[in-house]
């Protein structure tokens, strides 16, 4: 009985609250950890038609986006043992499994353009019946040899646009984002963007790094825009977090995250109720680098979104980069 008249004092505060102690117990509710986050059930299925291929390495592979009844994914393809020379080719599938490569979607820009090494780490997004490819340049300077690390190999994100998932593809003739001034945490790199539809703003999600870093070392950085081509401004609370491949969806009314294998935090399900600030929702033993969400809500604006279920990262198969399909339970009830 005791407890059943504290469940009705309690009933009754709630019913005569005011709005403003109303509003803060909603907001007290809403920070809460999801329930559906704390279990992700991470699995990996490998592919066909990206999966391993002794001619190509695939890796970096994009968020995937649904067209009808097709999904459309890119990736970094290359052939030897590295990326920055590459292209980014395209393929689609109508299962999620079986894929079929396409013409490749962009390549490398002429000798004194700003991505003449190779382009890599696509994102794509459709909104407003246009297609906006994201990716990251790689440059060579002249009468420079070229390194991974130095200043031949500054990285920035640029950005192609299309009125179909086939292209053809026009690249702005600028980058979107580039690396900060000497002395920023992202000096150096920008890399691998991802970008939500949230608040009415485009939220340019990215890695980035000064000339130190390296691959288990990257962190997160946020840049919001009015519209998908920018201009992008990077906020005061960079860097966010730790992690090398940016995978981020909207989840309910905040933000949910998968960290893979860089920082303090690496190999957990993350969330945020404002998209900045993260907090650890599960820990799991692995999660493959380049993980690409298939995220429904991803561009609706929405303030309520499902989360996701499926998407692709890379794998290390036989002396190759390929790509596989990760599956997980990180939908809404």
């Amino acid at each position: 009985k005791g407890q059943n008249d504290m469940n009705a004092h309690r009933a009754s505060s709630v019913l005569f609250a005011t709005p403003v102690v109303l509003a803060m117990s909603l907001a007290t509710a809403s920070a809460e950890i999801p329930e559906e986050l704390k279990t992700p059930n991470y699995r990996i299925t490998k592919l066909e038609g990206i999966g391993f291929d002794k001619n190509f390495g695939r890796q970096d592979p994009s968020n995937v986006i649904k067209v009808g009844d097709t999904y459309h994914v890119y990736t970094s393809k290359f052939t030897g043992n590295t990326p920055y020379t590459g292209v980014v080719g395209h393929a689609t599938s109508t299962d999620g499994v079986h894929w079929n490569e396409r013409d490749d979607a962009l390549i490398k820009g002429p000798v004194d353009a700003w991505d003449n090494y190779g382009v890599l780490t696509p994102y794509v997004m459709s909104y407003g019946g246009k297609y906006y490819l994201y990716y990251t340049s790689s440059r060579k300077l002249p009468g420079e040899p070229w390194a991974i690390r130095g200043p031949n190999n500054g990285r920035h994100i640029g950005l192609a646009i299309a009125d179909s998932p086939n292209g053809p593809w026009q690249k702005l003739p600028e980058p979107i984002l580039s690396p900060g001034k000497e002395g920023d945490w992202d000096s150096y790199l920008v890399d691998d963007a991802h970008v939500i539809v949230r608040e009415g703003k485009f939220w340019l999600y990215y890695k980035g790094g000064d000339i130190k870093v390296t691959a288990d070392t990257t962190q997160w950085g946020l840049a919001i825009g009015s519209s998908p081509t920018g201009p992008f401004v990077k906020v005061k609370d960079n860097p966010l977090i730790g992690g090398h491949t940016v995978c981020v969806w909207p989840h309910r009314d905040g933000v949910a995250a998968l960290i893979d294998n860089a920082g303090p935090e690496k190999f957990t399900v993350q969330w945020s109720t404002d998209g900045i600030h993260f907090t650890r929702a599960a820990k799991l033993k692995y999660i493959h680098t380049g993980c690409g969400p298939y995220d429904p809500d991803a561009f609706s604006n929405t303030s309520q979104a499902r989360g996701i279920t499926w998407g692709v990262a890379q794998d290390h198969q036989q002396g190759k980069m390929c790509i596989v399909r990760f599956d997980v339970d990180l939908n809404v009830p």
